[in-house]
């Protein structure tokens, strides 16, 4: 199986640099492709936290929010793409554009038949 890191990291334990991860590592792959796979990912990651902050008690997403923000913390992004905000869901009848909507907080992990 696969577990993949998205966006941010702060590097290894004994290399802490903060930067955006290098998943795709397949040397066949033309940025642009590298690109499009980044941005589906981005979609997915950030569609699911807007759903998880809208169906959380204001509370808990409240707390959370401002100990994310606390600790400064950038939105996701991929190698690109500048904005802080906005994200495009690949969908098999076109694209849905959210182009104001907040992106998810800075890291994310997208797994597969994964077993550690």
């Amino acid at each position: 199986g696969d577990l993949i890191q998205f966006s941010w990291n702060a590097g290894p334990r004994h290399a802490h640099v903060f930067g955006l991860v290098n998943n795709l590592t397949s040397k066949r792959l033309s940025m642009t492709a590298r690109q499009q796979k980044d941005s589906r990912a981005l979609g997915i990651l950030a569609l699911s936290w807007n759903l998880l902050v809208a169906s959380l008690p204001a509370e808990v997403s409240t707390s959370c929010i401002e100990a994310i923000n606390e600790a400064g913390l950038p939105s996701m992004t991929v190698k690109g793409n500048n904005s802080d905000s906005g994200y495009t869901l690949d969908l098999p009848d076109g694209s849905l554009c959210f182009s104001t909507a907040e992106r998810a907080p800075s890291e994310g992990y997208m797994s597969q038949n994964y077993e550690s």
